[in-house]
């Protein structure tokens, strides 16, 4: 599939599932048949990433596996183009860079982060400082805009070229949370 402003399918590929796809109607003079996708469990974004749909689905399990013990309710990551065109029973988090969703690593669990728990970001950046490439690391919050709140953890102290925008928390706070918030013993 390619995105454009909606799911449109290529000649000769294989439909999505019918249980996960709603008809738009198609109007007089529009191109052929577009979908809006509907993702319910985890199987559906296996499937819509298979039809290489940019989508991925951010558990607390990836976090807690990164050094980071929490819960939350799951968020589907999608393309920001999308984000307005997939019906799901998950929370919606968009996605500037379509390539961030394609092949994530460590940089982009902390990106993705940044968004919602900007406090988890830097404790996952912390505890896997070695797994993170600074100049990647800078690309995906320039990318994402997220300046602000990376410099409210102080990522700069993991990529020194990230611009500080905003005040950040004090340290004497973050040290605070890094202390209170010791890492798992299979993540150390």
């Amino acid at each position: 599939m390619r995105i454009e402003e909606s799911l449109r399918r290529e000649p000769g590929e294989r439909p999505l599932p019918p249980e996960m796809q709603a008809t738009i109607p198609r109007h007089r003079g529009r191109p052929p048949r577009e979908y809006r996708p509907r993702v319910r469990t985890p199987r559906d974004v296996v499937r819509l990433r298979r039809h290489r749909v940019p989508a991925l689905l951010l558990t607390s399990e990836w976090v807690t596996k990164s050094g980071y013990p929490v819960t939350f309710r799951p968020w589907l990551a999608v393309s920001e183009k999308l984000s307005r065109k997939i019906t799901s029973d998950y929370r919606i988090l968009p996605v500037k860079d379509e390539d961030a969703l394609r092949e994530p690593g460590m940089v982009e669990l902390v990106t993705f982060l940044l968004r919602f728990d900007p406090l988890a970001a830097r404790l996952v950046a912390l505890r896997n400082r070695s797994r993170l490439d600074p100049n990647e690391l800078y690309r995906r919050v320039r990318n994402e805009g997220l300046e602000g709140p990376a410099t409210k953890v102080r990522l700069q102290e993991f990529a020194p070229a990230l611009p500080k925008v905003g005040r950040p928390l004090p340290l004497e706070d973050l040290r605070w949370v890094e202390r209170n918030n010791p890492p798992l013993a299979e993540a150390a």
